[in-house]
Parts: C-alpha cells; structure tokens; sequence
C-alpha cells in the first residue's frame, strides 16, 4: 500500500498544472453509493491531471482517450490537433489507424464466426485455404487456426513482411508461404507475426462466402455502432475527420507531418483498421462481455485463453513494474499483474501509437490512440493500471 500511496503522491505532482476535462461521461446508477461516486470522480479527475500533463510534455500532435466501466463510457476525450502548425483539434469522432489492435478485432470477429458454426478454433488451415503451403509439408497439413491467431504456427518472427511492405496483395503473400521453412513445431514456441496471422482472412471468406470488409462491417462495426470504422486504404483517404501520422525528428526534436501510407491494408485483419474513440468505447464494452449479440461469453473466453507463456521473450510488458508472467491468447496478450490477469494489446503502424487494456476483474477498460511516437506512450497503461489500484485500494471502488 505504501509503495501505491508513494507512486500515486509522486505523479499527483507531474500532473498538477492541468485544465479542467472538456468532455466527460459520468453515469452511475442509483444503487451506488454516493461515496463511490465520488470516489470514481476523483480518479478520473486525477487521471486526466497526469493524461494531459504528459501529453503536453510529450509534444505529441494528437492523442483520443477512452475509459469504460462496466458497461458505461465513463470518459472520453479527444486531445491536442489532427495535423500540426493547425488549431484542427482531435475530437472523439477523428479517425486513427489502430494498428495492431486489429488483431484483436479480428479475433472477436473469429469468435463471432464460431459461434454461428462458421469456423472452428482448430479447424485446419489447409482445410480452407488450398494454396497455402510450407517447405515442411507434414507442418502445413496440421495447422489449426489457433496457430494463426496466437503466433505458434513454428515461422521465425514476422515471416514475409517484406512482402507486406512491397503491397503485395494477401493471395500472393499466402502463396509465397511455401518457400518458408519452420523454426518450431506448430504450438511450440511463440514469434510475433502479421502476414501469417492474416491467413484467418482467406478462412474467413472462404467459410462464409463474405469479403474480410464486408464481415466486418456487417458483423462488428455496423451491429455495434463503430460509425466511423473502416479497414481499407481508400476509407480513411476519403474521410475528412483523421489524425494525420507524424514522424519525430531525433536531430531537430521536432514533429513533421507524415503521408498516410498502403501497408498492412492488405493484411487488414493484422494491422489495417481504422477507428476512432467513440467507436472503440463501443468495442470495450464487447471486450468487458456486455455484447453477447457480438460474442457470446464462451467465445469471449477462448479469445483470452492463454495459448503460449511469452515470459522469456523480449517483450516490452515484461518490464512493466507488477507483470509477474506474460502469455498470447488468439490476437491478444494476457499478463499476470499484481494478482489478477488483465487482457492487453498494444500497436504501431505508419507512425501511430495505440494501446488497450481490458480489466475483467475490475471491470474496466482503456483505450488511447496517438497519431505520432512518443515517450507516453510506453507508460500510459501501467500508470493507468497504478492509478486505478490506488483508486480501489482506497475505496474500495
């Protein structure tokens, strides 16, 4: 308690200049008492002191915040400008690349196809895609779609990304696969991966007849009211409502604007969706199981069901003060912290920056997205996890 009570007294002091929220949602219902109220008030009046504090600090051009508790949007900001040397301000409608949180949409996706009967978790890759291959033929013939979506399928780490990068389309990159060989045998080891992953897409497609697009649409973003979502090039081109990419500038320790660029469009479901907060507070709330429409609550499990520990890799959350064990999931990292597992994702593409967290035991869940690298980045999570630590360990809220 000590050691919360001294983290939280010393970013109380980082965060002390700051201006009142412009945007917040505070709904709770009646049985509460007004203690917790309050209480749930004071964190989030806290929190956003030290949000926008580092924020500033950062120099970042945009950031968008969103905090859901249990099923209500208890926070929801837009931050700093769209595109610098502007005042076109970040609203909670401006579209971000999410980056590799798509990994995790497209997960829930999977988990809405399992429960329609359209897929199976260890349904075969080969069984639906016939032209995927490797050089160690025995291997290809057993992999299951929970390969793909934990990163066990036995490749070495980020297997043809090359290929994703000259904009190759997903059919010639699946194709290229038979020229790889095996690290591992499938399920054995752990190697983050974005080309193999969107080998789900052609599975998808090929059991329901649907584009990976239209799935989407009709499946997630439509049903759940992601309005502004998207997953293609031209979709986030056309839209006039977007936090343009920014790159940093190490020698002159500036921002310049960046162009947003056609990689991991044609691997959608690994790094091509477009959101913006709004749309992910409605996508938190499926992730805390208040949308068994999307869903259902088994599903939802399988998707946080670790498949490989991922403690002895080079992982950035094994640094984080309180993770004791990290694992992946199907599209999702789940880590040991002070106690209890929490879900997590983080993503970079193009020069955005994203991170989500989901609390299944506090029932709470964060989401922020920046449209340019930056030092809060990294800490954003673990200090919103530290907060909310001292927030219930002294209310018990």
């Amino acid at each position: 308690m000590k050691n919360i009570l001294g983290l939280f007294v010393s970013i109380c002091i980082v965060g002390c200049t700051t201006s009142k929220m412009e945007e917040k949602e505070v709904v709770v219902e009646q049985k509460f008492v007004k203690q917790k109220t309050d209480s749930l008030s004071f964190f989030l009046d806290h929190y956003e002191r030290f949000f926008t504090t580092n924020f500033n600090v950062s120099e970042c051009p945009g950031a968008a915040v969103v905090i859901v508790k249990d099923s209500t949007v208890i926070y929801k900001k837009g931050f700093g400008v769209k595109k610098i040397h502007t005042t076109d301000s970040v609203d909670v409608h401006t579209v971000f690349r999410i980056a590799s949180l798509s990994k995790g949409v497209t997960s829930v996706l999977a988990g809405n196809l399992v429960d329609r009967n359209e897929l199976q978790w260890k349904q075969g890759v080969k069984e639906s895609v016939k032209d995927f291959d490797l050089k160690d033929k025995a291997q290809a013939n057993r992999l299951k779609v929970n390969h793909l979506l934990s990163h066990t399928a036995g490749f070495y780490k980020y297997t043809n990304s090359k290929l994703i990068h000259k904009g190759l389309p997903l059919k010639s990159i699946i194709s290229n696969f038979k020229r790889n060989g095996v690290v591992a045998k499938e399920g054995a080891e752990y190697e983050y991966q974005n080309a193999a992953f969107s080998i789900i897409e052609k599975i998808m497609e090929n059991g329901t007849g649907k584009s990976f697009e239209t799935l989407l649409k009709e499946r997630l973003f439509v049903p759940m009211g992601m309005n502004n979502a998207s997953s293609t090039y031209a979709n986030i081109k056309n839209n006039t409502n977007v936090a343009l990419p920014h790159k940093w500038n190490h020698y002159s320790k500036k921002y310049y604007l960046t162009d947003i660029h056609k990689n991991y469009y044609n691997v959608a479901a690994a790094g091509g969706i477009n959101a913006s907060i709004s749309d992910m507070s409605e996508y938190l709330k499926v992730l805390l199981g208040y949308r068994p429409d999307i869903i259902s609550e088994e599903s939802l499990t399988e998707i946080f069901n670790p498949m490989i520990c991922t403690s002895n890799k080079d992982t950035y959350v094994n640094l984080w003060d309180g993770v004791t064990d990290s694992y992946y999931a199907k599209g999702w990292r789940v880590l040991d912290y002070r106690g209890r597992r929490i879900i997590y994702h983080g993503g970079n593409v193009n020069q955005y920056k994203t991170q989500l967290m989901v609390d299944l035991e506090n029932r709470v869940a964060v989401c922020v997205l920046f449209n340019g690298p930056n030092t809060f980045n990294g800490p954003v999570i673990p200090t919103f996890l530290n907060y909310y630590d001292f927030f219930t360990a002294t209310t018990g809220g």
